[in-house]
């Protein structure tokens, strides 16, 4: 095995155990705002180490969620894997606006490895137990892998850069950097949901109802949408893109708590 290919596989065994822990911080209800890593790749030009952001688990999710009119099938496609400890899943997701369909799979291991520490707390050996969540995880992944190959990659990399410039937090290199948004001329929310997705069928319009609601130039719009210009966004409705920046510029304010 040559050294590129044995850091890629070391870099995707990485990303499955980080996913696996969000996954397993899901089912114990945790709140999770972890939603891209950074992880180093090696450069094929300069043959350097550097830093990759990529979506996780969660991250992949609210990607998908924001992106809109994708349908996982409701019968996952499972089977054992003979001669093996463990299970494969197919799921099919279905992006309905562009009737257009993938498959995503995950070989997922029925137990899971475990580690033995010693009398210091030192790691001296490993075990394999079953995995009672072993199923869960499969099917997790197996969608994040179907949303992957269905949502288009420039798609991602804006959602990337919201996520980067409203603080998500990262798996390593620390939390990043929260941008200050002025919104003493920006409408209220009640503005902002008088329009309807017919009111804005492509980014023309999208820049008039941007300049309504907030006083800010296009430009301004594309920078908080993270590409540079009109040309750049071809692939994401203008419609999808004005709920980015409502939920930016006009979050849903949550009620006030109560003590009982």
């Amino acid at each position: 095995m040559d050294e590129i290919t044995s850091a890629l596989l070391s870099q995707i065994r990485d990303i499955e155990q980080r996913d696996e822990r969000q996954i397993m911080q899901e089912l114990a209800g945790e709140t999770i705002d972890e939603y891209y890593y950074v992880t180093k790749v090696r450069d094929p030009k300069t043959k350097r180490m550097v830093d990759k952001m990529k979506l996780s688990w969660i991250g992949t999710k609210e990607t998908a969620r924001s992106y809109g009119n994708l349908v996982v099938d409701p019968q996952p496609v499972i089977s054992d894997i003979e001669g093996e400890d463990a299970v494969r899943i197919v799921v099919r997701v279905t992006d309905l606006k562009r009737n257009f369909s993938v498959f995503g799979g995950c070989h997922q291991s029925k137990k899971q490895k475990i580690n033995v520490t010693g009398e210091g707390g030192e790691i001296i050996g490993e075990r394999y137990e079953p995995d009672p969540f072993y199923f869960q995880k499969g099917l997790s992944k197996a969608q994040r892998n179907a949303f992957g190959l269905c949502i288009p990659s420039s798609y991602v990399a804006n959602m990337l850069n919201r996520f980067l410039r409203s603080g998500g937090r990262p798996a390593v290199a620390g939390p990043a950097p929260k941008r200050a948004i002025s919104k003493a001329q920006v409408k209220p929310r009640e503005e902002w949901e008088k329009f309807k997705e017919s009111d804005i069928p492509d980014y023309p319009n999208l820049e008039k109802k941007f300049w309504e609601l907030t006083h800010k130039q296009p430009a301004d719009m594309y920078k908080e949408l993270g590409v540079g210009g009109r040309s750049d966004i071809a692939d994401t409705p203008a419609w999808q893109s004005f709920l980015t920046l409502m939920e930016t510029y006009a979050p849903k304010e949550l009620p006030p708590e109560t003590n009982n």
